[in-house]
């Protein structure tokens, strides 16, 4: 049985803490999504946006932005979030795969969605796939849908990893026809299409005549006050308490990506609880982050060694990439960074006045199949912008630059700093 804390009280057998520690490993889910309501944290202005995007006849939705920033809790919470009222949400969630085109998509969605029919003499409910053995089309889809639902029904079919899908263009093309054909008609039910993009054409291709029946939403990376906000739901349940250097480290570690900021608080809940200690300390934190570094996948270690290697003992990969991750990125939250922004973390790091022609030529390597593509380039000559290939790795190079003593012991000390609410290169 879990531990369950109670007032004043505390773990007092070795039973209890082990208790405490699963509880822990249940609450903090640095490999899967969110799932539950209450432990779901920030993203306000985005549940609104889709709040309104589903209550408003004829419009849909499409939630796009990097990877690992959170789309898919928030497109499996959103419709959890509905105030009671009288009205019924009918929520189908499928996920795309390489091998998915239009039919099979939405032969996954018509699985879960059932209908009454006669079979054998009786009447049943039967998913609409079993009608469907062929090819779906953009008019099959609305006509099984205009009848489906009640007027009172708020129904939402969420396709989640849409940019995984194997036939973009064609899928994308129905997929745009889909949603035009929904709304024209006013058919009651919102698509809600999720997926790693930087725009809506990236993720659908450029349809311009749905751009009236889709509410555009960016997931940008999360604020400082979306990070504190997870761990504040997650280690009071716990009967713990953070230290404040403790939050603000693992706050400004995660450079806004939630995965590790629950990985970090994890980790740093279970060496508390290994020390029999209800307080997470800053102490806690820098075992955590040891222990994140040796757990992360042997992909992100294999890209991060293949873009800083070199057989010349003077080379500045290391550095440089360090830099990139230290940056200051947009304000938009899109983790992009441009090339002067590079120039304050990396003259911290080698302790002297760096221009950009002294790591011009390393940021063009990190662009290439030889540096393993770590970074993506975006934008034209003189107004290029950079940003991590995969998110995950921003975070992952920041600690190994810590373990490393690359990083200035002041540049440390100011990562459990509270005093600013951003600080400069660690935001």
């Amino acid at each position: 049985m879990a531990f369950k804390p109670g007032k004043g009280a505390g773990p007092k057998t070795r039973e209890d803490w082990e208790a405490l520690f699963f509880e822990a490993t249940q609450l903090f889910t640095p490999s899967t999504p969110i799932d539950e309501n209450d432990l779901f944290a920030g993203r306000g202005p985005q549940i609104r946006k889709m709040m309104e995007g589903t209550l408003e006849r004829g419009k849909h939705v499409i939630l796009f932005g990097e990877r690992g920033v959170g789309k898919t809790s928030l497109a499996k919470v959103f419709h959890g979030l509905f105030p009671t009222t009288l009205r019924n949400v009918f929520a189908v969630r499928e996920q795309a795969d390489p091998s998915d085109d239009f039919s099979t998509i939405w032969r996954k969605v018509f699985k879960d969605i059932h209908v009454q029919a006669k079979r054998n003499g009786e009447t049943a409910h039967v998913p609409i796939a079993d009608f469907y053995s062929d090819q779906i089309s953009p008019d099959d889809v609305r006509r099984e849908l205009e009848g489906t639902f009640k007027a009172s029904d708020i129904p939402v079919l969420i396709i989640d990893e849409y940019d995984k899908i194997g036939d973009k263009q064609k899928t994308n093309e129905l997929m745009a026809n889909t949603i035009k054909v929904l709304s024209d008609y006013g058919v009651n039910v919102t698509i809600v299409l999720v997926g790693v993009a930087d725009n809506i054409n990236d993720l659908l291709g450029e349809h311009a005549s749905i751009g009236r029946c889709v509410e555009q939403i960016p997931m940008p990376r999360m604020n400082i006050s979306e990070r504190k906000e997870i761990l504040q739901r997650i280690v009071p349940r716990l009967g713990m308490k953070l230290h404040e250097d403790a939050l603000w480290k693992i706050v400004h570690l995660s450079r806004g990506l939630p995965a590790y900021v629950h990985s970090l608080g994890l980790y740093s809940t279970e060496s508390a609880i290994l020390r029999r200690s209800l307080l997470i300390s800053e102490g806690d934190v820098d075992s955590a982050m040891k222990r994140v570094l040796e757990r992360s996948q042997e992909s992100i270690k294999e890209e991060y060694s293949k873009a800083v290697h070199s057989n010349r003992s003077d080379n500045l990969y290391k550095q440089v990439l360090l830099a990139c991750a230290l940056a200051d990125t947009d304000p938009e939250g899109r983790g992009t960074f441009a090339p002067l922004a590079v120039c304050k973390p990396l003259s911290g790091i080698l302790d002297r006045p760096v221009k950009i022609d002294a790591f011009q030529q390393h940021l063009k390597k990190f662009i290439t199949e030889e540096r393993g593509n770590i970074l993506v380039r975006r934008g034209h000559e003189r107004a290029f912008r950079f940003r991590f290939r995969e998110p995950m790795m921003q975070p992952f190079v920041i600690m190994q630059g810590i373990e490393q003593g690359l990083v200035d012991p002041s540049a440390i000390d100011a990562l459990s700093f509270p005093a600013q609410p951003r600080l400069p290169n660690l935001g």
